[in-house]
């Protein structure tokens, strides 16, 4: 993208990044809205506000519900209901036992802030735009942009923007109906058409990996061959899941992309000093 943008002589672009961090954006956060609304006593909103969220694309009752549950537990219960719900920290393609030998210790990490009552989701929000998430996209976004001499600038990303909204109520960022950044949305009306801020799905800026790797071909299954990848992961596993992917035997996986490129990764850094 950066590089079609300097091709066409553009030396300076606005990105929204930071926008979701800020005004409660993606899914918006059901068990920390819910956990805040139930701080304060308020029982009813807090099952209407669940029963809203669920009338939003993608947002099954069961998945809310699992979010609310898993903000009130914390440790060992909380690693078993991951466990229960299919995050399994044990898969086939990861020899764990290896990596439990040398201390790695194979949990879901957790960040835990010192929440404010009733202030739940803003709490949540300020970790995602200060230390979870956002940084990350952000150190990306400068790489790719300065790579081809492109000044990326992020216009939502002020303090005096963060401090403000950081500072509204809640139902101003997540409305009582589930709408995420409420308060951005009515603000622009008039000047975004409706039809755009009225919409109900959320599309990323995705890429087509299953399209890339199926062009790769045995090149891609070259890069997961045995020789190639860390003793802790196992490659005729990954493979087997690699090429059922493919085929369309199992659903594809982001995680076919995350197996090449850290192989790939562990080929070119640590390889060349055994």
């Amino acid at each position: 993208v950066f590089k079609a943008a300097r091709e066409a002589g553009i030396t300076v672009t606005l990105d929204g990044q930071g926008a979701d961090e800020l005004l409660g954006g993606y899914n918006g956060y059901p068990g920390k809205r819910v956990h805040s609304l139930l701080d304060q006593g308020r029982l009813g909103d807090a099952v209407s506000f669940l029963r809203r969220w669920t009338e939003w694309p993608g947002r099954p009752l069961s998945h809310g519900l699992k979010l609310v549950v898993s903000d009130y537990v914390n440790g060992g219960i909380y690693q078993q209901l991951r466990q229960l719900a299919g995050s399994d920290m044990r898969p086939d393609w990861l020899d764990w036992r290896q990596l439990k030998e040398r201390g790695v210790r194979l949990r879901f990490p957790r960040v835990l802030p010192d929440n404010v009552p009733g202030r739940r989701l803003m709490t949540e929000l300020a970790i995602s735009a200060s230390r979870r998430g956002l940084p990350a996209l952000l150190r990306h976004a400068d790489r790719n942009s300065m790579r081809f001499s492109v000044e990326s600038r992020v216009p939502f990303l002020t303090t005096r923007i963060a401090d403000f909204l950081f500072s509204l109520p809640e139902e101003y960022l997540i409305s009582a109906q589930g709408e995420t950044k409420h308060v951005f949305r009515q603000a622009m009306r008039g000047i975004v058409p409706d039809s755009v801020l009225d919409r109900r799905d959320k599309i990323g800026f995705a890429t087509p990996e299953q399209q890339w790797l199926k062009c790769l071909g045995e090149q891609a299954r070259n890069w997961l061959r045995e020789d190639a990848v860390p003793e802790f992961l196992n490659a005729p596993q990954m493979l087997g899941a690699y090429d059922r992917m493919l085929s369309g035997d199992a659903p594809f996986s982001w995680q076919a992309w995350r197996w090449i490129n850290f192989c790939r990764w562990y080929l070119t850094v640590f390889k060349p000093l055994a």
